[in-house]
């Protein structure tokens, strides 16, 4: 009876486990062995507009181990250490180091970011009680030439992810991460076993891959130019961005920061001042002036004034930068000498409510489109919040904040015969197959008519003639009829350390220097702009930002292939209003 109880109970026990009790014990079985592994996603790539890739996404390894494990095996730490100290970029003392006082009893770490060769080393050796934990990293082959465009990313310590922290990486990150997937796995005796085909396994969407309109060599070219300027003047910077007009295509936002006045972390390699930093833009904005009187008032280019060395307009004193007993131009002489006395009397021809819409029409204080993190869309006041004198400083580029992506887009718009293409930093997509999307063409509009255009493209090839007269060649290129316009502007310190003194509150100087090329049908567009250049004397446009200007043209002309035109010269323009 004993036995038969015994049995009777050991059979409801079976019973239980076996047919009431099996799913929920199956359950709890498959969770202890079975694991979910996240399968990461490929974060896409950044190209350049000629395939050079200037983003990439590698494999790397941690490399963990446990020295109690080497000794068992009668591993002597140092021989390891020797064997290991080369794939891990390490010293062998600085290796030993690390197996001799691990973090822990059985771990240590030491090294992450290993590359794939290096790890398939370092498994040859067969070392026990090595871990090699696979993981991504980015790399820019390109260095820091497109830092501030591409910008850069973050690691997640826990996920391991790569997120953008700046520039494109930032702005389309969620384009170029993808979507992880996950796969089922079962665990035994420490080891992992893979569970093809389960209905659990999700697999990766690799992130796609972002074609830019930035020519690598022309980019690094223009960043060259710009530390060339800054080293000689000791400019606080100097940015430089290309353009083509028919496309609205950045073929370079290059840039290059003093030292001295950049900060010692990542913030300064990734700040890109052609979109995050303003400044006035000086006699470079004349051409807005002229535009709305040629299109809205009896003005031509012929028009012509008198031109004292100094006039009183709007309770301000206002004078030209060189000392002249007095002169008279026409309007394209006015602008192709700078005249700032001059513009203040061409701009009482348009009413300011005309005079603030063409600024706004050609892009000025608003968004670029390009849609990169921390970009200042400048600052133009609405008419009427208009001081007396802001409607005379306005006609020569004083009294408004503007970046240097605007300012490119001005004569872009000019060189398109009046047509504005929203800038674009997106020549297409690769999806997750590899396919190749073009990107939509950029929006554009009409701002000024195709006459106006042509008469302004005609009055700025006479400024490198202009320049010439005072030794700064700067604007002439053999072959190439070049139009151009420089500016230099009075602005204030933004260095609390270094401010300007109450008797002179704008001590500090913007220099620009604008143009296009070929004038007779403009193909390409340079803007340079060198702040606060630390000198003197030399601190003219012309002077400052010309040097800039004429390495960048000359290798972007030799880059498109924009073939020379022997004898074609800049048409004659009257300046000289007598």
């Amino acid at each position: 009876m004993a036995i038969t109880i015994v049995l009777t109970l050991f059979a409801g026990r079976l019973v239980q486990l076996q047919g009431m009790e099996s799913a929920q014990l199956k359950q709890a079985a498959n969770q202890e062995k079975l694991i979910k592994v996240v399968l990461p996603a490929v974060r896409g790539k950044i190209y350049g507009s000629n395939g050079q890739i200037l983003a990439m996404t590698v494999e790397t390894y941690e490399i963990d181990a446990d020295p109690p494990m080497i000794t068992q095996a009668h591993r002597q730490l140092p021989a390891v250490a020797q064997e290991l100290a080369g794939p891990l970029g390490l010293t062998a003392p600085q290796v030993l180091a690390l197996l001799s006082h691990p973090t822990s009893p059985q771990f240590v770490k030491l090294a992450t970011g290993v590359s794939t060769g290096n790890e398939t080393t370092i498994a040859g050796f067969n070392i026990p009680g090595l871990t090699m934990t696979p993981s991504f990293a980015r790399i820019y082959p390109n260095g820091n030439a497109t830092t501030n465009v591409v910008g850069l990313t973050n690691v997640s310590p826990t996920t391991s992810v790569i997120s953008g922290y700046a520039g494109i990486e930032l702005t389309y990150n969620s384009l170029l991460t993808g979507t992880n997937g996950s796969e089922e796995v079962e665990k035994g005796d420490g080891q992992v076993i893979p569970l093809a085909g389960t209905l659990d396994d999700t697999p990766a969407r690799n992130g796609e891959s972002i074609k830019l309109t930035i020519n690598p060599a022309l980019q690094y070219q223009a960043q060259q130019a710009c530390e060339q300027e800054v080293t000689k003047t000791n400019a606080q910077n100097c940015s430089v961005v290309v353009m083509q007009p028919k496309t609205g295509a950045i073929l370079a936002m290059a840039q290059y920061l003093n030292p001295a006045d950049a900060a010692d972390d990542r913030t300064s390699d990734t700040t890109n001042i052609a979109v995050q930093n303003v400044f006035a833009p000086g006699s470079t904005a004349k051409v807005i002036t002229a535009a709305a009187a040629f299109e809205h008032s009896s003005v031509t280019p012929m028009t012509p004034y008198n031109i004292p060395y100094q006039i009183y307009k709007g309770g301000q004193l206002i004078r030209d930068a060189e000392y002249t007993s007095g002169e008279r131009y026409t309007v394209a002489g006015i602008i192709a000498n700078s005249s700032n006395v001059g513009m203040s009397q061409v701009v009482e021809s348009v009413p300011p409510q005309i005079q603030y819409d063409y600024l706004k029409n050609f892009g000025l204080d608003e968004p670029t489109g390009l849609n990169l993190p921390g970009e200042s869309q400048g600052l133009l006041l609405p008419v009427s919040q208009w001081p007396a004198d802001e409607r005379y400083t306005l006609s020569y580029g004083q009294g408004i904040s503007v970046n240097a992506v605007q300012m490119a887009s001005v004569y872009a718009t000019i060189a398109n015969g009046g047509v504005r293409v929203q800038p674009t930093l997106i020549e297409g997509t690769y999806n997750s197959a590899g396919q190749y999307v073009p990107a939509r063409p950029s929006p554009s509009r009409r701002v000024i008519q195709p006459e106006t255009a042509k008469e302004l493209t005609q009055i700025l090839q006479q400024v490198p003639g202009v320049d010439a007269e005072a030794n700064q060649n700067w604007g002439e290129i053999s072959g190439y009829a070049i139009a151009a316009k420089t500016g230099t502007a009075n602005e204030t310190s933004t260095n609390p350390a270094q401010p300007c003194p109450a008797s002179n509150p704008e001590c500090l100087y913007g220099s620009s220097y604008i143009g296009m090329a070929p004038g007779n049908d403009p193909g390409v567009v340079v803007a340079v702009n060198v702040q606060d250049p630390d000198t003197a004397t030399d601190f003219f446009g012309d002077e400052v930002a010309g040097p800039v200007f004429y390495s960048v043209m000359n290798f972007a002309l030799q880059t498109m292939q924009i073939q020379p035109q022997p004898g074609l010269s800049a048409p004659y323009v009257r300046l000289n209003g007598n």
